[in-house]
């Protein structure tokens, strides 16, 4: 179900998801948008009700708090697994804390994991320590050399 979002909603979006405060001020949204700090403060909380905005996170550079060597490790789970297990194991590496991020996509690998650590030998650990319990048929890494874009949605055009 998509969500009908106005000019006003996209530009609040734009805003909420630009700003390096932790909780932006309703009066300088508002002000910048050219509405009231109430009109700012009823669309969040509705965007909220209507599951288009789900959360407030900070978003960390991992590099500046020392998870400078990061990876992409892509995951192939045996044929014969069952949804049931996947989505057991599934439930185990979402709670893994250096792992930043899990992916489930089509085609080739069953996942997809973005994870940060120190250096090569606390990477090496997490594969042997934590990865090595899950069952896969392949299992390929890639090492991230930069990060060029991450982290934010492409809203729509306005009437799109």
């Amino acid at each position: 179900m998509d969500v009908k979002l106005d000019t006003l909603d996209i530009k609040i979006l734009e805003l909420l998801q630009n700003s390096a405060m932790l909780t932006p001020k309703l009066s300088e949204m508002a002000k910048e948008i050219g509405t009231t700090n109430a009109t700012v403060y009823r669309r969040i909380e509705g965007l909220k009700r209507e599951g288009v905005i789900i959360g407030h996170t900070t978003r960390i550079d991992s590099r500046l708090i020392g998870k400078t060597f990061q990876a992409l490790i892509y995951v192939k789970l045996p044929k014969g697994i069952t949804p049931e297990e996947k989505a057991r194991l599934s439930n185990r590496l979402a709670e893994l804390k250096t792992i930043e991020a899990i992916y489930e996509p089509i085609g080739r690998w069953s996942y997809i994991i973005k994870t940060s650590h120190r250096d090569m030998e606390e990477l090496n650990r997490f594969v042997r320590e934590d990865l090595s319990k899950v069952p896969y048929d392949e299992m390929v890494m890639e090492i991230i050399l930069n990060t060029i874009k991450e982290g934010r949605i492409s809203l729509p055009k306005v009437g799109s």
